[in-house]
């Protein structure tokens, strides 16, 4: 039967909650922003499976290899990630009382490197993770990233150009251009 221990989403004071976003610190600041490639296959369990609403389903090869080629291969046309403050929300996980796993919720932004957000807009998506606990290590064992939308309204912040626009790029097969997002089918390499 049903008991009243079900427990409600983690609070941002909860050491879950802090493991949680450590671990999104790690996986988009470390691995997806400065390309430390290291670190996200660190993160990523071996059986990942990675969901995109506009480029289907990768495994963990596929995934890195998408990272190293897309996402950090083209230095004019980096893409950078930020966290919408305050759309996390994280779940706890457990079996019989035992913590074994995570659901983190939000939404994010990207945009490329040195832009003028204002001009060049920015993407949003939202994104659900499941993060795995096992002998005491963290993996990312699944992620879904959807409902990605191009924006071009006004940021708080915003970061100003300096450069010349960057070159269109590719992101797990979005085309991205500093003034459009364009998608495209492309055939699996």
């Amino acid at each position: 039967s049903f008991t009243a221990s079900a427990k409600a989403q983690a609070a941002d004071s909860s050491a879950l909650y802090k493991t949680v976003m450590a671990l999104d610190s790690q996986l988009f600041e470390l691995g997806f922003n400065q390309c430390k490639l290291e670190t996200t296959a660190t993160l990523v369990d071996d059986k990942l499976e990675f969901f995109h609403d506009k480029s289907g389903i990768q495994n963990r090869a596929e995934f890195l290899l998408a990272m190293k080629k897309n996402v950090c291969g083209n230095p004019e046309g980096k893409p950078v990630r930020t966290l919408v403050a305050g759309s996390t929300k994280i779940f706890a996980l457990e079996n019989n009382g035992v913590l074994y796993g995570a659901v983190q919720q939000g939404e994010h932004r990207f945009h490329l490197k040195g832009t003028d957000l204002r001009k060049a807009g920015y993407t949003t998506a939202k994104f659900t993770h499941l993060w795995l606990l096992k002998d005491g290590k963290w993996t990312l064992k699944s992620a879904i990233s959807y409902d990605h939308q191009q924006k071009f309204e006004k940021l708080a912040t915003t970061t100003p150009t300096k450069k010349p626009a960057p070159k269109p790029y590719t992101l797990f097969k979005l085309n991205m251009a500093p003034y459009s997002l364009r998608f495209e089918h492309q055939a699996a390499n």
